[in-house]
């Protein structure tokens, strides 16, 4: 169990910051058994909005039914079957996971900062002359697909499509921001969900040509804006282990590690169990 950086925040906390992912980016179906959530989207290959939840580490009743029955929905679905591990999920469930020698991948780090009450406005050191605004979804999608995501796999047209639709779906606040150089190009993106006291920042993505020229701070420094003016006191957000750059990025505007996740799969062989 990894629990180095889960001791970080304060379980009550994390299972504030994981409602307010499972609000920020929804599922297209969910079955709700107490504690455990089953959340899938067929056909999208995000592991996000494709695994098993469990948001209360004492709800571990019945374990190998319950995790039977889960698998058994995906199954159902065509999806591959993932169980999202956080400081959340009962320790009964993750020894049983463990005892069937199921492989994690994934390693993901949530990290925090508080929301400033006075607006940072980073600086233009490269002389971009970036304009940074708010717009609608459509627009959005269009400039993150224009800039190519924030990986080639995430702006074919399937994928767009996929993302559009889980983004329409937001109940709360949806930030979408689009930064344009003077001459009309998309020079960056970044979308944020507020949800009460908390900003969750996702995608963020840079043009090639505008990379290194301190954009990447302008807009999550514009996102931590338009939370503060919706009344959100903390911001929070997921980096991969492996995108150095971006913790890198992050660390230096004041986030800090919180608690971690991962996923789990039954082996390529395994039954069910």
């Amino acid at each position: 169990m990894d629990g180095s950086l889960g001791r970080a925040m304060d379980l009550s906390r994390v299972r504030a910051v994981e409602d307010a992912n499972l609000n920020g980016f929804p599922s297209e179906m969910q079955a709700v058994d107490r504690a455990w959530l089953v959340r899938l989207s067929p056909g999208n290959p995000a592991r996000r909005v494709n695994s098993l939840n469990v948001l209360d580490p004492a709800d571990d009743a019945d374990t190998q039914t319950r995790l039977t029955r889960a698998q058994a929905l995906f199954a159902a679905h065509d999806v591959p079957f993932h169980l999202r591990w956080t400081p959340l999920t009962p320790p009964a469930l993750v020894a049983h996971v463990d005892a069937a020698g199921w492989p994690r991948v994934g390693e993901t780090d949530v990290w925090v900062r508080d929301i400033d009450p006075v607006a940072e406005r980073p600086q233009d050191p490269a002389g971009l002359a970036a304009r940074i605004e708010a717009v609608d979804l459509d627009a959005w999608i269009a400039a993150f697909g224009a800039i190519g995501g924030t990986r080639p796999e995430a702006v074919t047209p399937v994928a767009l499509d996929r993302l559009r639709a889980a983004l329409s779906r937001v109940a709360v606040s949806l930030v979408c921001l689009r930064a344009r150089v003077p001459s009309g190009e998309i020079a960056g993106v970044a979308v944020a969900v507020a949800d009460g006291d908390l900003l969750g920042i996702y995608d963020l993505a840079v043009a090639p040509a505008a990379r290194r020229t301190g954009l990447g701070s302008r807009l999550v420094a514009e996102c931590l804006a338009q939370g503060r003016g919706q009344g959100c006191r903390t911001a929070w957000l997921q980096v991969t282990r492996e995108n150095a750059p971006a913790r890198a990025l992050y660390a230096r505007l004041g986030f800090v590690p919180a608690y971690s996740y991962h996923y789990r799969h039954p082996p390529a062989d395994a039954a069910p169990t």
